[in-house]
């Protein structure tokens, strides 16, 4: 729960996008070296400038995208979501995929470029209102509603649910099988327990 809520944080940032504050050449002021160092409170954004007021329609929630089902070029599911990685400039890195019940594959989680995949969303038929129907004068049945329907835009859809519908990943089975297991960085810590002892027959060094 802790790892979601934290990479949750750092990719909620990269999805809902963000402002760059690099710093700023050629801006005419005549007090700056063009060789020296810049002072970076003269590009980066402050007071007002620093917030965004809203959502974007092309914009996910980070958060919600773990879940969301992966589908083959037959649209046959092969897995879900189970996490998604960026790098330390806020880029979405990769897509971790979580294969298994699907098409007689094994329990594994397998990893893919974030671009390797498509994105679907379908527009959904909504009921609008419309006036009552007038029966002509003498008809014995009620005055009644006809139900109208209109479709939605799958972008709006997206941003107000916080994701899409369906991730689409054109691989095969056989592919699938074959794919390595993808495997987390582990703990330095955990490295150090796995170390044999010193030579001179020292202490390893301890840690908390």
């Amino acid at each position: 729960m802790l790892k979601r809520v934290a990479y949750a944080s750092l990719l909620g940032a990269a999805l809902l996008g963000s402002a760059a504050f690099g710093q700023s050449t050629g801006d005419g002021n005549p007090d700056r070296s063009a060789s020296g160092p810049t002072d970076p409170t003269q590009s980066a954004p402050t007071g007002n400038d620093l917030f965004v007021r809203q959502q974007a329609t092309n914009q996910w929630r980070a958060p919600k995208l773990v879940g969301v089902g992966v589908y083959g070029p037959d649209d046959k599911k092969i897995g879900f979501i189970e996490d998604v990685l960026i790098d330390h400039d806020g880029g979405v890195q990769l897509v971790v995929i979580g294969v298994g019940g699907f098409l007689g594959l094994g329990t594994k989680e397998v990893a893919v470029p974030f671009k390797a995949l498509q994105w679907r969303t379908e527009a959904r038929a909504v009921p609008t209102t419309s006036p009552p129907r007038v029966n002509p004068p003498g008809s014995m049945n009620e005055p009644n509603a006809r139900p109208t329907f209109a479709m939605t835009d799958p972008a709006a859809t997206e941003a107000s649910q916080g994701y899409p519908d369906k991730a689409l990943l054109n691989v095969t089975a056989e592919q699938l099988k074959a794919a390595p297991s993808f495997q987390y960085v582990l703990s330095p810590l955990a490295e150090l327990d796995t170390q044999p002892p010193a030579a001179d027959g020292g202490a390893r060094p301890q840690h908390p």
